[in-house]
C-alpha cells in the first residue's frame, strides 16, 4: 500500500495499577488512539476508519476527529486510516509496551474521486416513485447507531445482519445486496464503511432492481435489491428535494 501523509506517534504510560484479572488483562493488551487531521486544512476528519493491520480491530473517528482502540495485542503494531475521498495511510510500525497507550496522529491527503458516468439508453428514467423510493430526513432516524441497522424497521423491506463494518443489506427478501452512493461517490458491496445516524444529513432508499440501473457502468451488470443513497452533513453532493435546501 502507497504510504502517504505524515504519521506522528508516540508511547505515553498510562501508569495505572491494577489488580487481579484486570493487571493480567493489561499485560497482555494495550490501546491505540489519535487524531485524524486534514493535512490541506488542518481540520478533523470525522468517519475516517482506522484499524489495525493484520487484525480485525478497528474503530471509527467521532466528530472530533479521534478515535480508540483497545483490545490491541502487545508488540510491534501498525495502523491504517481509510475514508472516502482521502488517499489511505499507513503508519510505521511502533511497539506497544504493557500497561501504555500508544498515541497515532494522522494528517490524510484529500483526494479527488472522479464518477464514472452514467450509461442512457435513449430513454428517460424512470421516476422514483415508480421504483418505491423514500427519503429520510436526519429528524426521521434514531440519534446514535449504524445508519444502515437504523433503516431496518423505518423502510419497509429493508433486512440487515451482520456487525458494523460488516453489515450486510438486502431487500424485500432478495438474495442481492444492496448498491450505495455516499456523498455522490458509488461503493459497491462488500461494505467497507460505517456511518453513524449523527452524521447523516439526509437518506434515501430506492427499493428494487431497476433502481440501480441509474449507476451503471458502475455496476459492471451486477444486480442489486435496490440502493442506499447516503448524504453526511456538509455534503456538496445534490440531493432530492425531500432532504431541504440542497434538493435538485
Amino acid at each position: 500500500m502507497t504510504k502517504t501523509g505524515l504519521a506522528r506517534a508516540g508511547v505515553l504510560l498510562a501508569g495505572l495499577v491494577l489488580g487481579g484479572r484486570h493487571q493480567l488483562e493489561a499485560q497482555r493488551s494495550g490501546s491505540v488512539r489519535g487524531v485524524v487531521l486534514d493535512a490541506a486544512t488542518a481540520q478533523v476528519v470525522p468517519l475516517v476508519i482506522v484499524s489495525v493491520v493484520g487484525l480485525v480491530l478497528r474503530d471509527t473517528t467521532d466528530a472530533r476527529g479521534r478515535y480508540e482502540i483497545r483490545g490491541v495485542p502487545l508488540g510491534p503494531v501498525q495502523v491504517e486510516a481509510r475514508r472516502l475521498g482521502f488517499q489511505p495511510i499507513t503508519s510505521p510500525v511502533y511497539a506497544l509496551l504493557a500497561d501504555s497507550i500508544l498515541l497515532v496522529h494522522f494528517e490524510m491527503t484529500p483526494q479527488a474521486v472522479t464518477l464514472e458516468g452514467v450509461e442512457v439508453r435513449g430513454e428517460p428514467p424512470e421516476p422514483r416513485a415508480a421504483i418505491g423510493a423514500k427519503v429520510l430526513k436526519q429528524a426521521d432516524l434514531p440519534g446514535r447507531g449504524s445508519i444502515l441497522d437504523a433503516l431496518q424497521g423505518v423502510v419497509a423491506g429493508v433486512q440487515t445482519s451482520g456487525r458494523r463494518e460488516d453489515t450486510r443489506v438486502t431487500i424485500r427478501g432478495s438474495h442481492a445486496d444492496v448498491l450505495y452512493v455516499i456523498d455522490g461517490t458509488v461503493v459497491t458491496p462488500p461494505l467497507t464503511f460505517y456511518i453513524d445516524t449523527q452524521d447523516v444529513e439526509c437518506v434515501e432508499v430506492r427499493r428494487g432492481y431497476r433502481a440501480a440501473q441509474e449507476f451503471r457502468p458502475s455496476i459492471s451488470g451486477q444486480l442489486y435489491s435496490g440502493v442506499i443513497l447516503i448524504w453526511t452533513r456538509g455534503s456538496l453532493a445534490p440531493q432530492p428535494k425531500e432532504c431541504g435546501a440542497k434538493g435538485t
